[in-house]
């Protein structure tokens, strides 16, 4: 496609198809925004709704990360060691657990990507998603062996990628234009709400005698799912993106009635007028039905890039280290109750993304993701430097917990909850769901590859490089914050069908 000429914020009118720019000026104040949450609450309790899903990925992840410690797990899955005179669990079945959950998390992502397109956002969020994750967990429940286990980590795996990838994708066609960074942004809070549950039942079987000190555990995931698969039967309607590209109109004008027939100054019509024509536009510019090809052709190629980045960016940060190694820092440390501690790490990421969810309209989506950012590079670098001094004392390890903890809050309060904002409004509606696998499978890749090297580079009987490793962190992290200021632009404020227009001119991204 030839290079548009650049037009002017200000001359860019609805009659060139961009629709009108919300200045900059007339963002509300706190009470209106909470105003407009409750003017919006149909359209907003179906999109809180959608995104509660996403506890299923923080609870799944949490448990299994802490189940393989149990004794009647080992026992279960592992072997018996002569030498020892002790049951272990071979380091070659937990590897091959954490590729297979990570690859199929990919192949989830992938495949989810075409369902959506041919059978409806709704129809994969809890006919597939909520669904699979209740045969997952009755997988994982009666496994009798390590093997059995793998096939329920697979599709686990493949619940979790379809998950992440498709719920941003409803709640950005769901949401009112200028309340998806909020409701985007909570994707992560109810990611860290899972985490905040699993640990509290963790807690709470630690006591039970016997295989279900982790069965039990397992089947907890029963009520989460069935919670979310009532809350979206309910709540949640098919995308009327969805609806209008199968020629359903009066369908898609039903569900936007539904969501926001409410609002006294809501206009039916022209919400609907705006969707035709942001698909219709896209698809002139389209030759052929979507693929995954066409993310990586023309002006789309940057918007993958863009889609992708703040979401890669969550590990490349440090994320592999200061998140999931927080309780070996309180092991550290000495700490008696770390798990009040955990509890405490975990209440603070939660209010650091109520933070985000309240700023992300004011202050924007990209100052928030590079100030954010920019300050867990200190704490990266504390790390590094207690990693070299007294390393190994009490003290010691609880400098290593409270700078892990306070870069949590940084993190959870940037790149946690925003990247996946920016996920799910930089794409084309046409390939929304299409780019959205793509990230989630570069993000589980990428996970997966930290996973295997993260444990290298900090055990006494390899690299040895304990909290040392957070230097190759900082050296990252600092190239991906200069990469996103040059790279990532703003998206507050806009339409769709502005966010097309401006990408078609080529702005660069300090110019949105």
């Amino acid at each position: 496609m030839s290079e548009k000429a650049e037009v002017p914020l200000a001359d860019v009118t609805p009659d060139q198809g961009h629709g009108t720019y919300l200045d900059i000026q007339t963002i509300p104040s706190a009470r209106e925004q909470a105003r407009g949450l409750w003017n919006s609450k149909r359209a907003v309790g179906a999109a809180l709704a959608c995104s509660s899903a996403a506890t299923l990925v923080g609870y799944d992840t949490t448990l299994i990360g802490s189940i393989i410690a149990n004794e009647q797990f080992i026992i279960q899955f592992g072997v018996y060691d002569n030498s020892l005179q002790q049951w272990t669990l071979p380091a070659t079945h937990q590897m091959i657990w954490t590729m297979v959950q990570f690859i199929s998390a990919a192949m989830g992502a992938v495949i989810v990507g075409y369902l959506s397109d041919r059978l409806g956002r709704l129809v994969c969020l809890y006919g597939n998603v909520v669904r699979l994750t209740i045969l997952g967990t009755l997988m994982e429940l009666f496994s009798s062996n390590w093997k059995v286990w793998v096939v329920g980590k697979f599709i686990m795996g493949c619940s979790m990628g379809f998950m992440q990838s498709i719920v941003p994708s409803c709640i950005s066609e769901l949401a009112p234009f200028h309340m998806r960074g909020f409701l985007l942004s909570l994707f992560q809070f109810w990611l860290i709400l899972g985490t905040f549950f699993a640990a509290c039942v963790l807690e709470g079987t630690s006591t039970v005698d016997g295989p279900w000190s982790w069965k039990a555990a397992i089947a907890s995931q029963f009520g989460i799912s069935l919670i979310c698969l009532l809350l979206v039967f309910c709540m949640v309607p098919e995308s009327p993106y969805y609806l209008v590209r199968q020629n359903r109109i009066e369908s898609a004008r039903e569900v936007l009635l539904m969501l926001r027939g409410n609002e006294l100054s809501y206009n039916v019509d022209e919400d609907l007028d705006m969707i035709i024509r942001t698909i219709e536009l896209e698809e002139q510019a389209a030759a052929s039905s979507a693929s995954y090809a066409d993310c990586f052709i023309g002006v789309n190629r940057r918007r993958t890039f863009v889609a992708c980045l703040p979401i890669a960016m969550q590990q490349f940060m440090g994320f592999p280290l200061c998140g999931n190694y927080l309780s070996y820092f309180l092991k550290l440390a000495g700490l008696k109750n770390a798990f009040l501690v955990q509890v405490l790490s975990s209440l603070l990421s939660l209010f650091a993304i109520l933070l985000a969810f309240a700023m992300i309209e004011r202050v924007g989506r990209r100052l928030q993701l590079l100030v954010g950012c920019c300050m867990m590079l200190p704490c990266l670098l504390g790390l590094g430097i207690l990693g070299l001094v007294n390393y190994g004392t009490a003290a010691n390890g609880r400098g290593l917990a409270g700078l892990a903890i306070i870069w949590s809050i940084f993190y959870y309060f940037s790149c946690g909850a925003v990247g996946w904002t920016v996920l799910g409004e930089v794409s084309s509606t046409r390939l929304r769901t299409k780019t959205s696998s793509v990230a989630v499978g570069v993000n589980a890749i990428i996970n997966m590859a930290w996973a295997m090297a993260v444990p290298y580079l900090i055990n006494v009987d390899e690299a040895n490089l304990g909290p040392k490793s957070a230097f190759i962190f900082l050296g990252t992290g600092s190239a991906l914050c200069l990469i996103v200021y040059f790279t990532v632009p703003e998206t507050k404020g806009k339409t769709f069908e502005q966010l097309n227009a401006l990408f078609e001119q080529r702005r660069s991204a300090r110019r949105f």
